[in-house]
């Protein structure tokens, strides 16, 4: 049995028939029948039934089905990862991005541009800790999730509030700041959290607190994704401060939320000691970034710093 075997089935179940597999394959029926039909002597057993209207997978067929789109799609991603390993070889510096985090601090930009011979991951911050840990990782730029072990260090860049972000024709964009009754009934382009089980996601835990119930109107994945669907669908999300920085002027309109007490840790987390002088030339190069960054909040002398006359960022006390 080889791999051709197993793609060639799989389409032809996806498809319905074995003429449409062939053509999504851009192969020749006869040679795709043949394999498939191979198939089948190899297992002993029929995994189609044939008709003039087409094919159905037989109760066996359709269990093999099954395990066979399990198995390519594990090779899918063993292969993905072996070619992001491959990128990774010869580079000196491991550096994970958490989601949204990229785009949305000058500090960040000021610091690699000029690290060559980097390699970047992003994902979300549970998995770029579990990284670090295990040494896959030298760095990392991390939401809420913090070092709990001697083997990493940490920075705590700033903690952010929350602002409520609308489409300029929504109800919600309004000037001024937003009270929390406001968003009462209001469908939200709602975060999943991933890492989080259910019923733990900090921000609806406080929206609760306050006895309002978020309307999760649209579902989403990543912060890039709540901005880009709160954009296209005109709708209204809540989302960490930074993101104003990072939206272009005129796409969403931004409200403080002064009766949200809940904030976002930034933390830049390292291992120690540092894999090689370039990685310690980075850290060096973040930390001096940094403390410029943590200069303008204190001073206030950004425009990002507020918002309707409310302090988005908070410093390490």
């Amino acid at each position: 049995m080889e791999l051709k075997h197993l793609r060639y089935f799989t389409a032809a179940v996806e498809q319905g028939s074995l003429q449409g597999a062939a053509e999504k394959l851009n192969v020749a029926q006869p040679a795709l029948s043949r394999r498939v039909r191979d198939l089948e002597l190899e297992m002993g057993c029929d995994l189609l039934t044939r008709s003039s209207r087409g094919i159905i997978p037989t109760p066996a067929g359709l269990a093999f089905y099954r395990d066979a789109v399990r198995l390519l799609e594990d090779l899918a991603l063993a292969t993905q990862r072996a070619r992001h390993l491959g990128l990774e070889q010869g580079r000196g510096i491991r550096f994970g991005l958490a989601q949204g985090s990229a785009r949305r601090y000058a500090f960040l930009d000021e610091a690699l541009a000029g690290a060559t011979g980097t390699a970047y991951s992003r994902g979300l911050s549970a998995d770029l800790l579990a990284h670090l840990r295990e040494g896959r990782l030298d760095l990392a730029l991390l939401y809420e999730h913090r070092p709990d072990t001697p083997l990493l260090a940490e920075r705590l860049v700033h903690r952010e509030h929350f602002v409520l972000a609308a489409h300029p024709a929504h109800p919600l964009a309004q000037p001024g700041p937003a009270q929390l009754t406001d968003l009462t009934g209001q469908p939200l382009v709602w975060l999943a959290r991933a890492d989080l089980a259910d019923g733990l996601n900090p921000l609806a835990v406080q929206l609760r607190r306050h006895g309002l119930e978020p309307v999760v109107g649209q579902l989403v994945d990543s912060p890039e994704e709540q901005i880009e669907i709160a954009i296209s669908s005109r709708g209204a999300c809540l989302t960490p401060a930074s993101t104003i920085a990072a939206t272009p002027p005129g796409q969403l309109a931004f409200r403080a939320l002064p009766g949200l007490s809940i904030t976002v840790d930034l933390t830049l987390a390292w291992r120690r000691p540092p894999a090689s002088a370039a990685v310690q030339d980075l850290l060096d190069e973040l930390h001096r970034t940094i403390d410029r960054h943590q200069s303008t909040i204190a001073a206030n002398a950004a425009g990002w710093t507020w918002l309707d006359g409310q302090p988005l960022f908070e410093l390490p006390g």
